[in-house]
């Protein structure tokens, strides 16, 4: 028991989360991770640089708040630079042991625009750096 608080204080105190993305895709996809001050996309920020996962592939960033800052509210924009013609993109917000939410949930992305919760409101979410 103590060693679940002393976990989840710790992880609170240093601000580390990952972004775990599973492409099932036939396609590569790009992945921007995004932060911003409010719940919102509007004038929301990078966070790093994009990166891509491999068709049939998982991949995934941790950020860390003392290298990478924090921001509150975080989502992710994907995009595919040749058009996916099956599978989809499932995104997580993992924060330890704790548990994980969806970022982007089982998004069949069949073109080459940038989605993001603007375009996919039902698949792609905005959620708190904390729980």
């Amino acid at each position: 028991m103590f060693y679940n608080i002393l976990n989840k204080a710790l992880k609170n105190a240093l601000g580390i989360v990952t972004i775990y993305v599973v492409n099932s895709l036939n396609q590569d996809v790009s992945v921007q991770i995004k932060g911003n001050r409010i719940e919102s996309t509007e004038n929301s920020s990078n966070v790093g640089s994009s990166f891509t996962v491999s068709a049939e592939r998982a991949d995934y960033r941790t950020l860390i708040a003392e290298q990478s800052g924090v921001l509150p509210w975080l989502y992710v924009e994907v995009s595919c630079s040749t058009a996916p013609s099956s599978g989809s993109v499932d995104v997580y917000l993992i924060r330890g042991r704790d548990g994980e939410e969806k970022l982007v949930d089982s998004l069949e992305i069949r073109d080459t625009d940038v989605h993001s919760p603007d375009t996919d409101p039902d698949k792609i979410f905005i959620k708190g750096w904390w729980k």
